[in-house]
Order: structure tokens, then sequence, then C-alpha cells
């Protein structure tokens, strides 16, 4: 008993220490303000302001990485990196993200440049990170009696997040959003309060809602509201910008849901000859039927398939054109597409980047992954695993043939609780047994992808607890040197997760086991 609490006050310790070390690593791991600038005013003019506008949409520890070494060539490349990796169409010539951003930030410093750091005022922030708003008032500065001096102001307004973003003439520091009226100074403020203003020596500035223009309600149809609750209302759009720039401090036009397309995708590779593996390139996605405008009765997807060796070099680029017919009177009707592309690839590892683009709609899908194509020509191998919707007798005309069987894949992975869940694969240079039959066993295990939620006791002192839940296995005789496998996982007891599926497969003789793994999800 006493060693047991040994034990556990140990782990508890340890735990604690973790904890600490890590919370000091996330303190170390951001800068402030000052030691941005600092940091960055040695740099080329056009490289600092560029970082001036990142600062707005990297994570604290993404920027301390960025200036951990402020040699120019350095920094550029980092940011190359940082922009290749946020490509959201990587199949294309152009990075949307990066256009987009830059855009952003040459009118910032077009229409609301200064002198000093970083290059704009609060103005140049907002549409760095939001673009340009739906609305923007302008008020002139104005003296009220007695004598009472109202700077000039101006009301941004973003319908598609329902916030106002507020900003007041400082009269020597350029704009600088409106804050709420507290009595702590600027400078006591704590760092977590993203009302504190951009500049230190920004003073406070009053919120007054009445001088907003009825040019500007009447722009909103919105009529200035008197009442109590329709002046909170108002505050609470106004402070809701700080809400929306905690959860995402930038967004883009494509950021939004409406710009995606929902789609899945896969990759497996199978043996495609001497020194060769066939790969295929797997895509499932769905569309309404509505049309895209009157006179069109098609809505057209180009699906585009690239692949890049270690060093960056384009090998091999896949494309194809999907077309479903649409009915103006259908206008709930959801029609789904699954193509397969396929090349060929020498044994190695690749980098792939796979689009879905809708002609016309700007809409699209992406993802990007890193495939490995295991050499199959040396001894028994085995193919990658795929996820099917069906897998039945060959039918003429058919991409989806796989010998004497037409494999029809399932990308997303995606399976109603209790459905049973195909899978194909394929098996090389099965060796004879000293029976001369070639004889093979195929077993299966289910485990969830994340661990269930166990007790901190189970975590620490049962982390070889044995976590799967379904394990099956069976016996084959290939009728050649090679086989088209198919069997169907049993999910009747499993509950709605992500389950890995792991397939080990040993020769008649148990001299020789080949595993592989997969992942898919049940829902309700």
């Amino acid at each position: 008993m006493r060693a047991s609490v040994v034990a556990a006050w140990l782990a508890a310790a340890l735990i604690a220490g973790w904890c600490i070390r890590a919370s000091d690593a996330a303190h170390r791991a951001s800068l402030s303000p000052k030691e941005v600038r600092q940091r960055t005013e040695k740099l080329p003019p056009d490289l600092t302001y560029e970082i001036a506008a990142m600062q707005y949409v990297l994570r604290p520890e993404e920027l301390a990485e960025l200036l951990e070494d402020v040699r120019a060539d350095r920094c550029r490349a980092w940011i190359d990196a940082w922009w290749d990796a946020r490509d959201p169409i990587p199949t294309n010539a152009q990075n949307e993200a990066r256009e987009e951003h830059e855009e952003r930030r040459l009118s910032a410093q077009a229409h609301f440049g200064r002198g000093k750091w970083p290059g704009w005022d609060d103005r140049g922030e907002v549409l760095i990170r939001y673009g340009a708003p739906a609305v923007r008032d302008e008020i002139d500065a104005d003296v009220l009696p007695p004598g009472i001096f109202i700077p000039a102001e101006e009301l941004w307004y973003y319908p598609q997040f329902n916030v106002y973003a507020r900003f007041a003439d400082t009269g020597f520091n350029g704009f600088a959003q409106f804050q709420e009226g507290v009595d702590i100074p600027v400078s006591e403020r704590p760092r977590s309060d993203r009302r504190n203003l951009a500049s230190e020596f920004n003073p406070d500035l009053p919120m007054d809602y009445m001088t907003i223009d009825a040019p500007l309600a009447d722009a909103m149809n919105l009529l200035p509201p008197l009442a109590d609750a329709q002046y909170e209302d108002f505050l609470d759009r106004v402070y809701g910008y700080y809400d929306l720039e905690d959860k995402m401090p930038a967004v883009y036009p494509f950021d939004f849901a409406a710009m995606h397309i929902p789609a899945f995708m896969s990759v497996q590779s199978f043996r495609g000859g001497d020194g060769l593996d066939r790969v295929d390139v797997s895509t499932e996605f769905e569309s309404t039927v509505t049309p895209l405008s009157v006179t069109s009765n098609r809505r057209r997807f180009a699906t585009t398939s690239v692949f890049w060796d270690r060093d960056g070099v384009e090998i091999a680029r896949l494309s194809r054109v999907d077309s479903i017919g649409t009915d103006l009177v259908a206008t709930d009707s959801i029609a789904g597409v699954v193509n397969q592309v396929t090349t060929t690839l020498p044994p190695g590892t690749y980098r792939v980047a796979i689009t879905v683009e809708e002609e016309g709609s700007g809409r699209f899908a992406s993802t990007r992954r890193e495939v490995r194509c295991h050499d199959m020509d040396e001894g028994m191998a085995m193919s990658d695993l795929m996820l099917t919707r069906s897998i039945a007798p060959a039918r003429d005309g058919s991409s989806f043939n796989r010998g004497a069987l037409e494999v029809v894949p399932r990308p997303s992975g995606r399976y109603r609780v209790g459905w049973p869940v195909p899978v194909y694969f394929e098996l090389y240079h099965v060796p004879e047994n000293y029976r001369g039959q070639r004889t093979y066993s195929v077993e299966y295990t289910i485990k969830p992808k994340e661990a269930r939620s166990r007790s901190l006791w189970a975590r620490l002192f049962r982390r070889g607890e044995d976590a799967i839940q379904v394990r099956s296995a069976f016996d084959a005789v290939a009728p050649g040197v090679d086989d088209f496998v198919r069997f169907t996982a049993g999910t009747k007891k499993l509950s709605p997760c992500e389950y890995v599926l792991e397939v080990a497969v040993t020769d008649g003789d148990a001299l020789r086991r080949v595993v592989r793994e997969t992942t898919f999800h049940l829902v309700k």
C-alpha cells in the first residue's frame, strides 16, 4: 500500500514538473511587440514590412521561430516554406492565400501608411487580418458645446462576422481602435486583455455610440438604437471584434465553409510491374444538382493530382473532369461522385497534392500528404489496403475493375455503425509450402485510433492494456503466384469513432509476414 502511495506521489510530481516546463517553454516562445520591432529593424525594408504583416497570422511560437535567426535569406526561406504549406490549391501555380495576404498588406501601406512601425495604423492591421469591410463610414472631427473636441472616426462593418471595428484619429499616431473606458492605464493592463491599445502612447478613447451616421445605419438596414437593449447589442458587436481576433486572427475568402467542397481523397499503391508500383488516386465528393445559373444544366468538377519527389521535383500530374447533370426544381438533391486516376512510380517516398475545383463557382477541396510506394518485387509482398463501397464481379467498361473483381473505393473511409467494412488488397509472390501449395493466413485487428479515456492510474501503470476490440483470422490458398484478396470486417459491437484496421499476412511456412494498416470512421 505504501509503495502504491509513493508511486502515485512520484507520478504526480513528474506530471507537475512537466507542466511547469511546458509552461516555461510556451512563455519563452512568445515575443513582445518591442522585441519583434527590435529584431526586424536591421532587415531590408520590404522584408520588415512583410514580417510586420505576418505577425497577425502567425502563432506566437511561429513568430519567435521566424525571428530566432534574423538573417534576411533565412527569414525569406522560412516565410516561403510557411506559405507553401498553406497553399489552399497546391496543384496550381498560384498561392491564393499568400497573394491575398500580400494584396492586403500593400493596400494597408498605401491607404493607412505611417512612418513608424509597423508601417500602418490600426486600420491597416484590421485590413490585413480580415480584408476590406462591407461598409466603411467616415465621420469628420467636430467640436461640441461646451468646447468638447470629437476626433474624426471610422466605423467598419463585417457582416460575415457581424462585428464592428471602430477607430478614432489620435492626432499624432494615425487611427486607433476604440477601447472600453477603464481606469487602469494601458501600460498596467495584462497582456491577455485584447482591449489594450495597439500603441503604448495612445490614451483611452471615449465610447459614444450616438456619433454613428444615419447613412451607415440605412446601408445596414439599421435604425439608431436608442433603447438600452439595442445599445448593448451594438456594444456586443464592437467588442465582438476582439473575440473574433482571439478565435480567428486572420481570415481569407477561401476560409469560409461555403467555398469548400465536401470531398475525401485516398492513395494506394499496388504492384505495377518490374520495378514499378501502380498508384491509384481515388476521390469522393458530393454536389447539389442545383444549376449554377439558369443557362447551365451541368456542374463540372476538375480533379488534379500532383506527385513530387523528395527534392521537390514534379514527376507526375494526373487530371480528369466529372460532369453532373442539374435540375432547376431538384434543389435538395445530392449527387455523389467517386473517381479514380492511375499512374506508375518506382518504389520510394513522394509528396502528393490532390484538389477538386468546381468550374464557375470558385469552390474547391484539397489535401496533401506523403505516400510511400513499397518495393513489391522481392519475396512475398502486399499492396496497401483499400476500403471500398463494394466488391463484386467485374463489369464491362468499369474503370474500377481489378482482375475478375470490380472494386469501388470509399476514400472517406466512413461507415455507419453496424455496417460491414469491405476491404481489398493484393498479394504478390506467394511462395509454395512443402506440399507445393501457395497457402497463407490473414489476421486482422481493429482498435480505436485514440485511446479511450482512462484513469490517471491506468494511464501511468497500465499502458500496455490491450485496446484491440476486434480480432479475426482466416486461411486461404492463392490460385497462382499472386492473389486478389477481399474480406469484410464486422462492426456490430463497435461505437462511433475512428479506428485503425491492421492486416497481417503470413505465408504457409511462417517464413515471411507482411503488415499494412489503414483507418476508418464509424458514424451514427
